[in-house]
């Protein structure tokens, strides 16, 4: 059984999650991942003591809530972990807006789209961003 909580992973743990995923960007600073999911609002899944997916956003705590980072390991993939995650998350921000940049791959929109997201394409919406990481 899945449990969701508000738990911060072990450096470890997370090196071990978004290694799996393939996201080895953030993966070449360590200290700054860390850093960086001490100041969000982070949920995380666990299986046990096993780290298996996290969501973490930015918010004001009023008007908007921006979603940086979602992922569930392969293994547990379409088992709703990430539904489920996003559904708390929004949860506890109700109200305002949501907003998060991603791939422009098929399944990603399938997926956003499905737990309500909305492409700004279909609402005269443009999106811009500048990514300094090296």
């Amino acid at each position: 059984m899945i449990q969701y909580t508000t738990q911060q992973p072990t450096q470890a743990q997370a090196t071990a999650l978004y290694t799996a995923v393939g996201w080895k960007a953030y993966t070449q600073d360590m200290p700054s991942l860390m850093q960086a999911l001490q100041h969000s609002v982070l949920i995380t899944a666990w299986a046990e003591d096993d780290l298996v997916g996290l969501i973490r956003g930015v918010t004001d705590g009023h008007s908007i809530l921006y979603i940086q980072d979602l992922l569930v390991l392969p293994a547990y993939q379409r088992q709703g972990i990430a539904t489920r995650l996003m559904q708390q998350l929004r949860s506890a921000y109700p109200t305002g807006q949501t907003v998060l940049l991603t791939d422009d791959k098929a399944a990603t929109k399938r997926f956003y789209t499905s737990v309500g997201m909305k492409d700004v394409d279909a609402h005269q919406l443009r999106a811009f961003f500048d990514d300094t990481r090296q």
